[in-house]
């Protein structure tokens, strides 16, 4: 059953009105139960039901759905891969490595795969939204940025980290490297929904 946010801040006093930031900033200003609906019309229902528990004297300022996160198998993210090269779409291609036993993220490609990746993951409609960009024109430490679009609130996450971060594996070579690098990008994308 998918889980919703639901979220209540303090109600203003006609009296005396901060600023809202002002007011967010105070300890416990907003309150955060996670809650579990079959749909979103009854988790408005339910957030209505809990101004009489732990939200009482509050106003709910957002109920919203819990991205589940993505998971997919080495097998499935491939797959996605394959398909999406064969549907034309300029992607990394599962079949283009050689047999070379340097680790991935020792390799002097490693920056323009890892930017490959995050093209194909989003191209592929494995991880909707993803997109990364580079801050800092280093070669040997550039910065980037991991960015999800959220389309239902049209905004942007989005996480920075060192561009060596990206694998969960960095004694993996060849295909198995690009999979660490996937593995490592969607774990990211799941962290900013």
């Amino acid at each position: 059953m998918p889980k919703y946010r639901v979220i209540s801040e303090h109600k203003p006093k006609a009296a005396h009105r901060e600023p809202r930031g002002a007011a967010l900033c105070r300890d416990g200003a907003r309150l955060v139960t996670a809650i579990e609906a079959t749909n979103l019309f009854a988790a408005v229902a339910k957030a209505a039901d809990l101004l009489v528990g732990e939200h009482l004297g509050r106003r709910i300022v957002s109920v919203e759905e819990i991205h589940p996160g993505f998971t997919y198998s080495d097998e499935e993210i491939t797959h996605a891969l394959k398909r999406a090269a064969l549907a034309g779409i300029p992607v990394i291609d599962p079949d283009g490595f050689e047999d070379d036993t340097t680790p991935l993220c020792d390799s002097k490609d490693f920056n323009s795969t890892v930017q490959q990746v995050a093209i194909a993951l989003r191209e592929s409609g494995l991880v909707p939204g993803l997109d990364i960009s580079v801050l800092a024109n280093e070669e040997d430490e550039p910065y980037i940025m991991v960015e999800v679009h959220d389309d239902a609130r049209g905004v942007y996450h989005s996480r920075g980290t060192e561009v060596r971060r990206l694998t969960d594996d960095r004694e993996a070579a060849n295909w198995s490297g690009v999979l660490a690098v996937v593995r490592e990008l969607i774990s990211f994308s799941n962290d900013l929904h």
